[in-house]
């Protein structure tokens, strides 16, 4: 079976792609894509040695030519639809920004190479490298047309992206960053192995927290309930030496009393 997604664009793939289209128009205005790249692309040096640490996410909406942007996000829409509509706009929008900024950690290697470490890193290839690969874990039996002509199971187009990228970190070549992209695919695999983990524990917090909430609450009111016994154990108390002379108002047994003495007197 051949699929590419269901057509129609939800709410978090519509956000990612208007937000990336509207940085590239920006970008490549006259004069203004020289400072956005310089402050907005992956550098390692810069990034993790001089601590300029939202490099790891804004690199993602940054694109060098309009091939570049439209390969990429054509692939987002192409495999994150039905991920999108499976997992929710929320969750699909974090995993995208947690798959980028974990794939731009891989780049910390490229400190070793003090060439390497001041190249500019841009592009959201590894986040949508990060979304087929979660789209190869739940469709495993898609096929896709490879360059838009040969069908290709999508398991076998994530393994060979891995192993291609895998072979270009050891010997990088070119313009492309192949650690980056690899990090992108780890990433989404070790986020299918935490994710239920964490959203347990996470549950198991919310459940904790909630009866730690309801125990406070009960002693509240316990509290309270025995504050008022003790109020109504002493008001029997005065009522049985007062009896019905405590239910009146204060003056009018001031008054009756002052009556009393006059009598006697």
């Amino acid at each position: 079976m051949m699929s590419y997604g269901v057509p129609g664009i939800p709410r978090g793939i519509k956000t990612l792609v208007i937000a990336t289209l509207v940085v590239y128009f920006f970008k490549i205005l006259p004069g203004a894509g020289a400072f956005i790249t310089s402050w907005g692309a992956l550098v390692p040096y810069l990034t993790f040695i001089q601590g300029q640490i939202w490099r790891a996410v804004t690199y993602m909406f940054l694109h060098g030519s309009p091939f570049h942007i439209l390969f990429n996000m054509l692939m987002l829409w192409m495999f994150g639809v039905e991920i999108e509509n499976m997992w929710g706009t929320r969750r699909f929008v974090a995993f995208y920004l947690i798959c980028g900024a974990g794939s731009a950690m891989f780049s910390i290697l490229n400190l070793f190479n003090s060439e390497l470490s001041l190249i500019p890193v841009i592009g959201a290839s590894g986040a949508v490298l990060g979304v087929l690969t979660i789209y190869a874990y739940y469709f495993p039996h898609r096929q896709v047309l490879l360059f838009f002509v040969l069908p290709v199971n999508i398991r076998i187009i994530v393994i060979g992206y891995a192993l291609y990228s895998l072979f270009g970190s050891i010997a990088p070549r070119g313009v492309i960053s192949h650690l980056t992209h690899l990090g992108g695919i780890v990433v989404a695999l070790l986020y299918l192995k935490l994710y239920p983990l964490i959203s347990e524990w996470y549950r198991q917090f919310r459940v904790d927290a909630s009866e730690r909430q309801m125990r406070k609450e009960a002693e509240r009111r316990a509290r309270g309930q025995g504050t008022l016994s003790r109020k109504w154990i002493l008001f029997w108390r005065k009522f049985q030496k007062r009896g019905w002379r405590l239910l009146l108002p204060r003056r009018k047994r001031y008054s009756k009393r002052r009556q009393k003495l006059t009598k006697r007197n």
